[in-house]
């Protein structure tokens, strides 16, 4: 009798939900991570008792419920925005009869048409207000309260409650809330894992392990990939996405789930399986292409092997999801959902080069669209048809569907962010515009494209950091091929003026005066943005505001002068800004590839722990193979030779006339693990000639000089051998010197050596306000926030953002962080942004760190030597590094570790690899 209670009751509350119409549906900005449709398709005879439970409402309550009612039938019809308002109506209308249960469902009505809209911010809110919770903001801070409160009350959350919580867990993925929305999606499931619905939750729980996965992922350092690749293990190289396969695999097997989910999991999980393939691939091929330049013959052989056999497995098990999906999606009702599948599944067959799939699932799709007068899902179709017709080079008709797709994006734009749909057709229109030979209409197209992502800069972190990745991908080729476009082109002044720069932070009144004067002062403009958008990009939050006017050197340093190198797919620009002078380029007739190729050669030689011949594994052991370091250096020269000629060669006569002694690199992609000190110009080391340091963008540098007078130094390090959670760290026996010599340059520092340095002492020590805190100690920088960490003397680690917490706490900005002994991870050309971004969001002007791991003794020399210089009266921390720097080196030239290396320049390894990132004065 329970039993069949219990089943009445559930068909009840199944009948309520179709009623007031909660709904799931599809994220349009991200095709390959979103879902659609629970409590949605139930059959006749649920809808008829629904019909009849209806006429039994009172009428007190028929004003709420024809809200709701209006609130379907408008969002069915794809008018999200009309859907959004009545459904707040009906919430306020079930507010003023007191039905909590009418409230909650059009809440999350509401908040499920918001985020079709795209205003996920607003959604989050309105799901929290679903759930009765006050004053929502959907903070990290509020939503973990509202979770721990939440998982206290688990047996009773209801069936309504949980699909609010299956939404919420979309939302939550959308703001990179990532871990709590897996803790609240299994909630949800908790609830209705019995029940059809609980394919949809799967199908979200999957996309959010999806983007856990793909976050770990590109977080790998070099050698981790490498490792998988030489163990062949194809079960590592799955490791991250394997609980998102298993989720797409249940969720395609939940009996009596709607075909709807069934198709989108099985869909998600092809789309999947695809860009697997291509990233080993490309991961593989770049090992291979490292070990056949070594002659490691073996390694090369194993690396085919694991790819041959990976793309097999994939291969095998996409070709059969493919044909579940088409003999699937063929049957769907034409209705939204359905749509946006097929526009899903016709992506993932472009992805596998299957175009002539692809175009009738395409069109079948548009036809729908336009049957049902869907604005949105007509954009998308129309783009992804002329991105299918660029693939087969009908440039003219791809030219049309791309205008016509961008003609339709902005008629949604009243209550809607359509930003991610026009970015996307914007600089999409700008590469066929080029292709076609239409330099100028490109240009206008990617300026528009640029303007969109400028101010979805905050949004592309803040609210959406599952597609953090996908900025290499899709947001950084917008910023370098309009500077591509600018740097070839010939605008005249007027020509330029017709581009409308956006900057949000730019006053109206300032706007005239921030136009860029001339088409590299637009690319240089371009290039800072690129900057400042991985450096937010990279730590996930917008961190770094542009400032109101464009910074020139000369407002900083009339000695200096900043370098913008750019590799480009068919040559390598260069860009000079000096103080008082228009900025020049110079354009190197070269492919990216070589450049790159130059690039990885440097890498493997110098810091590729995968080749035992590089100067990182013949310096490492205990007894360093002299005639193998000195042909090294003989393979090395040569290369920092070539880059000297690409990036200084070509402006020495300028940099002597304006007897600059300052070089400040802004870098990008693998150019960012290049110690620039060492260029060479066949008889001298760049170091040599200028002082050097590195800035992520001008528009970051705080341009105030250093105050000598006063200057003290906060010295905490560890000189003993620490064990931290289960990891050995040797002794750093010189530490005490280092320290010592500290103290002795500022006799007003303080030292914390050993158990004297913990989280707790540099946290109130910070606010005696020092100025420079140097920290002696091992410590890592990588892409993986995770495993950016310092070690302390009580033998704990603390993450960088925590030490960037600590830092704060002083009375003013700190001048310097000094990171002694710490290093950037091996291979990880994003690893640097790691040390500007310390920099910034600790509220230090500049960071010092190190490129590689350096013995502790000669660390402890050119520390010593670096603070006796900075102490003199006007001296520049990039001077003093010089010094520092130049100091070592005459000690190799005086005294080589070893007699073979005495005909040649002292080893880059031994002193390149201090870095100065920021305000350089």
């Amino acid at each position: 009798m329970n039993m069949i209670i219990r089943k009445y009751r559930r068909i009840v509350i199944l009948i309520l939900l179709v009623l007031f119409g909660l709904v799931s549906t599809l994220s349009i900005s991200a095709w390959s991570n979103t879902s659609r449709a629970a409590f949605k398709n139930y059959n006749s005879e649920q809808t008829q008792q629904a019909r009849y439970a209806t006429n039994k409402i009172p009428n007190s309550s028929s004003r709420a419920l024809q809200l709701a009612r209006e609130g379907q039938q408008f969002y069915n019809a794809g008018k999200y925005d009309e859907a959004a308002k009545l459904w707040e109506e009906a919430a306020a209308a079930y507010k003023q009869i007191g039905d909590r249960e009418g409230i909650t469902k059009s809440l999350i009505n509401q908040s499920q048409a918001l985020q079709d809209l795209g205003l996920y911010p607003k959604a989050c809110k309105t799901l929290l207000q679903a759930f009765a919770i006050n004053n929502p903001s959907c903070s990290q801070k509020q939503i973990d309260s509202f979770l721990a409160n939440l998982s206290q009350q688990q047996n009773s959350i209801s069936l309504t409650q949980a699909v609010g919580l299956r939404s919420l867990g979309e939302v939550l993925r959308r703001q990179g809330l990532l871990n709590q929305s897996k803790k609240v999606l299994q909630l949800s499931l908790s609830v209705l894992k019995e029940l059809p619905e609980s394919s949809a939750v799967l199908l979200s729980l999957g996309n959010t392990e999806r983007a856990l996965g793909k976050q770990i992922r590109d977080r790998w350092d070099y050698e981790v990939i490498t490792e998988i690749i030489d163990r062949k293990s194809q079960e590592a190289a799955l490791a991250p996405y394997q609980q998102a396969i298993n989720n797409y695999i249940q969720a395609a097997t939940v009996t009596s789930a709607s075909p709807i989910s069934k198709v989108q999991a099985r869909l998600n999980h092809f789309k999947l399986l695809l860009e697997l393939q291509k990233w080993w691939e490309e991961q593989t091929n770049r090992r291979i292409d490292s070990w056949s330049k070594f002659g490691e013959s073996q390694l090369v052989e194993r690396a085919k092997d694991f790819l041959s056999q990976l793309k097999m497995k994939l291969t095998q098990d996409a070709q059969a999801l493919q044909t579940q999906i088409s003999s699937s999606i063929a049957s769907l009702p034409p209705n939204h959902a359905a749509i946006y599948a097929q526009i899903n599944f016709a992506q993932g067959l472009m992805l596998s080069k299957q175009t002539d799939k692809a175009e009738p699932v395409l069109n079948t799709a548009l036809q729908q669209a336009l049957s049902l007068q869907d604005k949105q899902a007509q954009t998308y179709a129309f783009g992804y048809l002329g991105r299918l017709y660029h693939q087969q080079r009908r440039l003219s008709q791809a030219i049309e569907l791309t205008r016509q797709a961008l003609v339709l994006a902005p008629e949604q734009n009243v209550t809607k962010d359509v930003r991610e749909i026009s970015y996307l057709w914007q600089s999409q229109l700008g590469t066929l515009l080029r292709e076609q030979g239409d330099t100028k209409g490109a240009i206008a197209a990617y300026t528009a494209a640029f303007n969109t992502l400028q101010s979805l800069r905050s949004d592309l972190n803040a609210n959406n950091r599952d597609v953090q990745f996908d900025f290499l991908q899709e947001v950084k080729p917008v910023y370098t091929e309009l500077a591509d476009l600018l740097l070839k082109s010939e605008l005249s002044p007027s020509e330029l003026n017709t581009l409308v720069v956006s900057n949000a932070s730019i006053r109206q009144e300032k706007a005239e005066a921030n136009k860029p004067k001339s088409r590299l002062e637009f690319a240089r403009r371009v290039l800072e943005s690129l900057q400042l958008a991985e450096l937010d990009n990279f730590f996930q939050d917008p961190c770094s505001q542009e400032t109101d006017i464009a910074v020139q050197i000369d407002d900083i340093d009339p000695e200096a002068a900043v370098i913008y190198p750019i590799i480009l797919k068919e040559r390598l620009e260069v860009i000079l800004s000096l103080p008082g002078k228009s900025l020049q380029e110079v354009a190197i007739p070269i492919s990216d590839q070589e450049v790159n190729d130059v690039l990885d050669r440097l890498y493997d030689n110098l810091d590729n722990i995968t080749v035992n011949t590089s100067a990182r594994n013949i310096l490492s052991t205990s007894n360093p193979d002299a005639q193998e370091l000195k042909e090294n250096g003989q393979r090395i020269l040569p290369i920092f030779g070539q880059l000297y000629n690409w990036l200084i060669k070509p402006f020495e006569t300028e940099l002597s006339a304006h007897e600059i002694k300052n070089l400040v690199f802004v870098l990008n992609g693998q150019l960012q693990r290049v110690p620039m000190a060492a260029l060479y110009d066949g008889q001298q080391y760049l170091i040599e000639k200028y002082s050097i340091a590195l800035v992520p963008s001008l528009q970051l540098v705080n341009s105030k000089p250093l105050k000598q007078k006063q200057l003290k130094v906060l010295a905490a390090g560890i000189s003993e051998q620490i064990k931290v959670q289960e990891e050995i760290f040797p002794a750093l026996t010189n530490v005490p010197r280092e320290l010592n010599e500290i103290k002795e340059a500022f006799p007003s520092s303080l030292k914390l050596l050993n158990k004297e340095f913990t989280a707790k002492t540099i946290q109130n020590q910070m606010k005696f306000n020092f100025p420079i805190v140097h920290l002696a100690t091992h410590g890592l920088f990588s892409s993986n926030p995770e495993k950016n960490f310092i070690i302390t003397g009580d033998g704990k680690s603390i993450s960088i953002n925590e030490l960037s917490a600590l830092l704060t706490k002083a009375e003013k900005n700190l001048e310097l962080l000094v990171l002694s002994a710490c290093e950037t991870a091996t291979g990880d050309e994003r690893a640097v942004l790691g040390l500007a971004g310390v920099a910034v969001r600790s509220g230090a002007r500049s960071t010092l760190a190190t490129l590689w791991p350096v013995g502790d003794a000669s660390t402890a020399q050119v520390m010593g030597k670096f603070y006796q210089d900075l102490k003199k009266p006007g001296e520049k921390k990039s001077d003093a590094l010089r010094v520092a720097q130049l100091s070592l080196i005459e000690s190799l030239r005086a005294k080589p570790p070893f007699e073979e290396l005495k005909a040649l320049p002292p080893h880059p390894y031994y002193w390149a690899s201090y870095v100065l990132v920021g305000n350089w004065q």
